[in-house]
């Protein structure tokens, strides 16, 4: 009797070290993509802030609260590097809203 409810708890023991393994896969997933995703959407802004799109800090601000959320699921090194580029993005829009970058063109000021 005590042999096979040794086999059940070793079983049992061995189902949630797989289950928490595989938890902890998916949030490193998630904590990757949702960093990535960060990190392209401020590289976008920066690129499209300095070729003279139109502002939007949105794509800044949204870069970074993705590398916030990175950080809180444990991505801490990606997640700080999104945050700093999201972060970077909301500079540049603000930059060349205010023309402070020479070949953009302010958005909304009609210069001919």
């Amino acid at each position: 009797m005590s042999e096979i409810g040794r086999k059940g708890r070793r079983r049992e023991r061995g189902h949630q070290y797989r289950e928490e393994a595989r938890k902890g896969a998916v949030t490193a997933l998630l904590a990757n993509v949702s960093c990535i995703v960060g990190l392209l959407s401020g590289a976008g802004g920066i690129l499209f802030a300095l070729l003279g799109g139109g502002a939007s800090v949105s794509v800044g601000a949204v870069g970074a609260a993705l590398g916030i959320l990175g950080y809180f699921l444990g991505a801490r090194r990606l997640a700080v590097a999104t945050i700093v580029i999201g972060i970077l993005a909301i500079f540049a829009f603000a930059a060349a809203d205010t023309g402070l970058i020479p070949w953009v063109t302010p958005a909304g000021h009609g210069y001919d």
